[in-house]
Formats: C-alpha cells, structure tokens, sequence
C-alpha cells in the first residue's frame, strides 16, 4: 500500500505498534486452462489460446487488512471461489495466522497455504499444489518477503516500504541469481513503487515529489529489477493499464468521494517475469471492477495467464 495523504503513516504506525505489512495484493496463479483476464482497464490485452497447452494464471492482490478488517472477507472469498486460482499471492493479511489461511484457502480450492509471519502486515501465498517454503524473510525489511517454490515457479511475495530501496536490491538479486540457476521466477505484491514507463501518467496527476519546486519520482525500486531484466507483464501486456491502487473501498474513510478515489489512482502493485518465464506468458491486466473488487479492497487484484512448458 502507498503511503498517501490520509493513509499511509497510519500504516507505519500501526506496524511499528506493533508492525506493519501489507497485502496489495494478492496473487493468484489460476486454474489450469482457465479462460485468462477477465474484467479490466480500456485496452488490456486479450488472452491468446494455444490449443492443447496447459496454462495457469496468476493474480496479485493486496487484501487492504484482510479485505476491510474482514468486512468484506465473505465477498471477496466468494469472487477468488469464482475465479478459480491455481496459486494466489496475498499482502496485508492481518487478522489470520497460518493454520486459519489454509482454512480459508480450501473455500477458494487450495490446499495448501503458508505465511511468512503471523504479526504485523503478513504476505501470504496459496495453492492447488504443494508450496515449499524457501525463506520467510523479516530482520532487515519493514514487512518482509516470502519465497517460495510452487507449482514448477520460483515466487517471491513482496510488500516493499517506499523509502527502502534496499529491499527491492536484496530481492532482485536473489530472483536474480534463481534464474542464473534455470528457475523460472515471478516477483509480485505491492512495490509501493512507481515504473518509468508511467511517469507520463503520473507527471499528469501531480502524484510526485515536489523538490525545491521540482516534481521528482523514485525508480529505484522498480529498477532493481528492470536492470536485471525482469519483465513487467502489464506494460508488455496492457499498455493502457494505468492503475492498480485507487478504488471505492477508500470510501469513506481516506477519501470523501470518487473524485479523491480516482485523483490518487496509480500502478504500484506488479507481477514480473524471468525473461524466459515472460515468453510464456499470453496475458496479462488489471481487473478493475468498482462494482466488485473494488468495493473489497483499496488495490485491484493484477493477474497474468502463462503457459505451463515453454513449447
């Protein structure tokens, strides 16, 4: 989650009493030749089918607290029961511990969820499949990262605090060295971070920083894995996709109205790819849906649809 006038230092307040974390997301890898993106942005891209090759889609979502401090959990458990996931990545997902998610998890088809803490703003990821658990990452970062292994994919499930770009270096170098290794790896969440292929779009909507009188943007934690040559799946796929942060979920209690929803509406939350895993990848969006997945949480859910084998 961005920290934002009316929210944003209340999130690092609460977590340093006693911690905070997130979950922008929420990540979901979905079922197995399931019909690919679904609602989303002006000009997203459509699915291309590939007769007789397997597919699975992946979904990023920041929950905002568990969707509303389990407000509007039911609901948003009903929409991933509908969706159908294979995998589905989390931030924020307070309220729950680790045997309570694997409860949940079975209400949306997976049988297999881990945590990478149980205070705080916690990540998560679940699964169809078995999740072997490479690390739960906490000492050196303000939320932390897991990373895992699921489904033949490398995942790292971020939440980065926008002032520490060391975090991103930290994660990007180890993605880094994984697909050295021949992993196909996805690093996805909430980046609290801005890509320089928007700034456009956000040079537009004064969503900068004013320095000495000058509007000026932090890439540095987008790029530490650009320069290594992770692909972001939305650019590539849906050009037009301008936000994943912004909804009506905000209402009422960090904005007055629609007009402040959409005045703070930016793209922070992301799924890249290993160049050779984005190869495989035949869509990717944003669902924006302000009737549905709007009214649950504060960020969209992001999704990508990718190919099981690169044939």
């Amino acid at each position: 989650m961005r920290t934002i006038p009316g929210r944003g230092w209340w999130c690092g307040l609460v977590e340093l009493l006693p911690l905070v974390a997130a979950m922008a997301g929420c990540f979901v890898l979905m079922g197995a030749g399931s019909g690919g993106i679904r609602a989303g942005q002006e000009g997203e891209g459509e699915e291309v089918v590939v007769e007789g090759v397997e597919t699975i889609e992946v979904l990023n979502w920041n929950t905002y607290h568990l969707f509303d401090h389990k407000a509007k959990l039911e609901e948003a458990t009903e929409w991933l029961a509908e969706e159908g996931p294979d995998v589905l990545a989390l931030q924020e997902m307070l309220h729950i511990d680790e045997e309570g998610l694997g409860k949940l998890a079975r209400k949306w088809g997976h049988g297999h969820a881990v945590m990478h803490k149980e205070h705080g703003y916690p990540v998560a990821l679940t699964s169809r499949e078995e999740i072997e658990v490479v690390a739960r990452v906490v000492k050196g970062f303000h939320h932390g990262y897991l990373h895992a292994r699921t489904m033949g994919i490398e995942v790292f499930v971020v939440h980065f605090w926008p002032s520490k770009a060391h975090e991103a270096v930290e994660v990007a170098e180890l993605a880094a060295a994984a697909v050295e290794e021949g992993r196909d790896v996805l690093v996805v969440g909430d980046f609290n971070a801005f890509m320089r292929r928007d700034e456009e779009y956000l040079r537009g909507r004064g969503l900068g920083t004013q320095v000495d009188g000058e509007e000026v943007f932090d890439w540095r934690i987008t790029d530490a894995f650009a320069e290594r040559g992770f692909v972001d799946l939305v650019a590539v796929h849906s050009p037009k996709a301008a936000y994943s942060f912004g909804a009506p979920a905000l209402i009422p209690r960090w904005a007055k109205d629609m007009d402040q929803v959409r005045a703070r509406r930016q793209r922070i939350d992301f799924v890249l790819a290993s160049p050779g895993l984005a190869k495989r990848v035949t869509a990717a969006g944003i669902d924006t849906d302000d009737e549905r997945e709007g009214l649950y949480s504060d960020h969209y859910p992001v999704r990508c649809t990718l190919r099981m084998s690169g044939d």
